[in-house]
């Protein structure tokens, strides 16, 4: 199944080479309209996929076959994230929300205490900012 799954993102990845390389070659635009038709094409593919590594990675959290929290990804730093949940949750103090690398647990842990959620609620609200 795994294998499959590699074959099926090869395959998209190599369409999507030759869906540009052939637009580039058959388009009637000029060079800039072209680039920036291909660079919105490129960026929906993007969160396209994006999405969908997303769904797959969910998926296996559900099946137990990664780990809880494998899939939290973050948009914006750090800095930024913390501001919009001092934002969003104004009992969360600067404490609560220290971060140091490879103590991610212990950041779980605060937050689970200050907002009563479980580690996959927060990992997904923190996705979500």
């Amino acid at each position: 199944m795994n294998n499959d799954n590699g074959k099926i993102l090869m395959a998209t990845l190599a369409g999507i080479g030759a869906g540009v390389a052939a637009g580039m070659l058959l388009a009637p635009d000029n060079g800039r309209a072209t680039r920036d038709t291909i660079g919105r094409s490129l960026k929906k593919v993007g969160d396209d996929m994006e999405r969908t590594v997303k769904n797959w990675m969910d998926s296996l959290e559900n099946k137990k076959v990664t780990g809880t929290g494998s899939s939290l990804q973050m948009r914006g730093s750090w800095d930024d994230v913390k501001g919009q949940l001092k934002q969003n949750y104004a009992e969360l103090t600067e404490d609560d929300l220290t971060y140091a690398e490879g103590k991610e647990d212990e950041l779980f842990g605060r937050l689970q205490q200050k907002l009563g959620k479980t580690k996959d609620e927060i990992v997904r609200l923190i996705s979500d900012l």
